[in-house]
């Protein structure tokens, strides 16, 4: 209960956190607009506009991980939050672990979005559409208006929230772009073709692969909460995210490490492997993921991010804090 009420804490302190705001804002925009700028999309627009999306959605995950971590934590360490939270019967594990749960929560909450803003965007990009009146490549520009319009909307509704109800402004934005991007999907384009017009019947031309796409992904982003809450144990939020990058590139060379011989097994054992969480690549050939997998992917996940966690745990025992 300790450990869950540090995590409701550092969850509500981290969406409230302008870097949040302004990373998932730059994310979901950029992502909307990519399809609608694309200029050579070698006759795969679809699938240029899915990789764009996961790939924003990591880099900018990591990032949201880092800055997390380094905001509470460090920030709570630096401030003396922490010595008066530890003063009270409130063990330094279950400050730590609550203080992963919390950044674990910030960054389901930037997939959410950024995972229904790569949909999106799916739907935007050129495809080969039949209608009663054309036939060729077509771009759904209606998509791609509601969806570079929805967090406009977002930021309009928190702020008439925040000024009419007194609400947060940061955590309005995220509760109303989490519902809006879903809605505008199903429940509004699903009644509209491509090229506009009204459509016979409900599709809301939604690539179910992207589902699992984006949790693996958020699976990968949870170990780079554990990664980054551990290290802002001893170091402050630049550095933190700085090692959390260079920790993700060589992530995607695990596998090359793992085949370099007795030593760069070594080494490829102590980095995630980022390949293994990257599906865009694997769908496009038509892989499709099983239960077991999955299952194995999420154990990976468990056991890593408690090794982590494990270390930052040592590092935080060994700290004085005043």
């Amino acid at each position: 209960m300790r450990a869950l009420s540090v995590a409701k804490s550092t969850a509500l302190e981290g969406l409230q956190s302008p870097v949040a705001l302004l990373l998932t804002l730059a994310c979901v925009e950029l992502t909307a607009l990519q399809p609608l700028l694309q200029l050579h999309t070698f006759g795969d627009s679809v699938r240029l506009a899915r990789d764009c999306g996961l790939a924003f959605l990591l880099f900018s995950g990591v990032l949201v991980c880092a800055s997390t971590s380094g905001c509470t934590l460090a920030a709570d360490l630096r401030s003396g939050i922490a010595a008066t939270a530890l003063a009270k019967p409130i063990r330094r594990f279950d400050y730590l672990i609550g203080k992963w749960l919390g950044s674990c929560a910030v960054a389901a909450v930037f997939a959410w979005n950024a995972l229904w803003s790569t949909i999106l965007a799916c739907r935007t990009a050129e495809a080969y559409v039949e209608t009663a009146r054309s036939a060729g490549e077509m771009r759904d520009l209606l998509c791609g208006i509601v969806s570079v319009s929805l967090p406009l909307l977002a930021l309009a509704f928190a702020a008439l929230f925040h000024a009419w109800r007194a609400r947060r402004f940061a955590l309005s934005f995220f509760a109303a772009l989490s519902l809006l991007q879903p809605l505008a999907s199903l429940a509004l384009l699903g009644w509209f073709a491509r090229d506009g017009s009204p459509a016979l019947r409900w599709n809301p031309a939604i690539d179910p692969d992207l589902f699992p796409a984006g949790f693996f992904l958020l699976l990968l982003l949870l170990i780079f909460c554990a990664v980054s809450t551990s290290l802002s144990v001893r170091l402050q939020t630049a550095p933190a995210a700085a090692l959390s990058f260079f920790l993700l590139l060589s992530g995607f060379l695990a596998d090359r490490f793992a085949s370099a011989g007795t030593f760069g097994a070594c080494i490829a054992a102590f980095l995630p492997n980022v390949q293994e969480f990257w599906l865009a690549d694997r769908f496009a050939d038509g892989f499709a993921c099983s239960p077991e997998r999955l299952l194995l992917t999420t154990l990976y996940t468990l056991f890593y991010s408690s090794a982590v966690l494990s270390i930052g745990l040592l590092l935080f025992r060994n700290r004085d804090i005043q």
